[in-house]
């Protein structure tokens, strides 16, 4: 047995192992996917290129199996964006400001919503298209990170890094710019009394005016 074998063969053998396998893979795509509603407190940390500290933010992130997301901002100010079938909400009740686009139109904040509600979806297939995915695990804490195929240009799609635990009670999402900039959520999961006090269809009418 030469020594490239041998090495594969211990590292087989080990409990706990940062190779990416295919199984591994499945496994956290298959974790990450929505089959119900789900509902996160989460903070927000923004490092931009031209500020000086970084932003930061703090709210409730609610998602649905069937791909909507909804993310109310509560800190500094009440914000609600949202994406509902192939469209964009959004609504400052402070600046009296509502919002609503289509998806496709959405830019580069389109570009990241549509990942998510693949990932969120499990289309694995279309995250392959354009990203190389690796998984990572250690014990009981888990790391999905996505990198922009070598083909694509650099500033069409960021990177991202997902990470969290077995308990799936906490998650960190990593958005990377090419430019340099770069957004950083780190999410709880949300208690029953602030599941109830936040609803997912209640906020998406709000957003929409409705």
């Amino acid at each position: 047995m030469n020594i490239r074998r041998m090495l594969f063969f211990l590292l087989a053998l080990l409990p706990i192992s940062g190779l990416a396998d295919e199984a591994l893979l499945t496994e956290l795509l298959a974790r990450i996917r929505q089959t119900s509603q789900s509902q996160f407190r989460y903070e927000e940390t923004r490092t931009l290129e031209l500020a000086t500290s970084p932003w930061h933010g703090q709210g409730y992130m609610l998602s649905g199996a069937d791909g909507s997301l909804v993310k109310l901002q509560l800190k500094p100010t009440r914000l609600i964006m949202a994406i509902a079938d192939q469209r964009m909400l959004y609504w400052d009740p402070q600046q009296n400001q509502r919002h609503s686009a289509a998806l496709d139109s959405a830019g580069a904040a389109g570009e990241q919503i549509k990942v998510f509600r693949t990932i969120l979806q499990g289309r694995t297939d279309e995250l392959q298209t354009s990203y190389d995915i690796a998984a990572e695990k250690q014990g009981k804490q888990w790391t999905l990170r996505m990198t922009p195929k070598p083909e694509l240009k650099a500033d069409e799609i960021p990177a991202i890094e997902i990470s969290g635990d077995d308990e799936d009670k906490q998650r960190r999402i990593i958005i990377k710019q090419a430019d340099g900039e770069s957004t950083e959520y780190r999410m709880q999961k949300a208690t029953e009394a602030q599941q109830q006090e936040y609803s997912l269809q209640r906020l998406l009418l709000e957003a929409s005016g409705e």
